[in-house]
C-alpha cells in the first residue's frame, strides 16, 4: 500500500469491466450519475490492489489504494454505482 493510502473496496456499475482490470494497473475512478446528472470524479490514477470475483462479476469488486479524500468521497458521493477508466502503461 503507497504511504499515505487506505484501501477501499468498490463495486462496478459494469462488472464485466472486473476482467480486465489486473492488480497493479491504475484506474480512474467516476460515480455513475442518478438520472440527469453528469458523472463524479472520484480519483486519478488510484493503484488496483485487488481484483475479486472477475469470474463471476456480479459477486465481484475493487480493492483500490485511495487518498483519505478520494475515500471519502466514495462513501458521500450520490449516484448509481462506480465506472473505471483503466490508464496505459507508462
Amino acid at each position: 500500500m503507497p504511504p499515505g493510502s487506505i484501501g477501499v473496496p468498490i463495486r462496478l456499475a459494469e462488472p464485466t469491466a472486473l476482467g480486465l482490470i489486473h492488480p497493479g494497473d491504475h484506474v480512474d475512478v467516476f460515480r455513475v450519475p442518478v438520472a440527469g446528472e453528469s458523472p463524479q470524479a472520484i480519483a486519478t490514477a488510484a493503484l488496483v490492489l485487488d481484483v475479486t470475483g472477475a469470474d463471476d462479476p456480479t459477486s465481484g469488486g475493487l480493492l483500490l489504494a485511495l487518498t483519505p479524500a478520494e475515500a471519502r468521497r466514495t462513501v458521500t458521493a450520490p449516484g448509481g454505482g462506480y465506472a473505471v477508466l483503466i490508464r496505459p502503461d507508462g
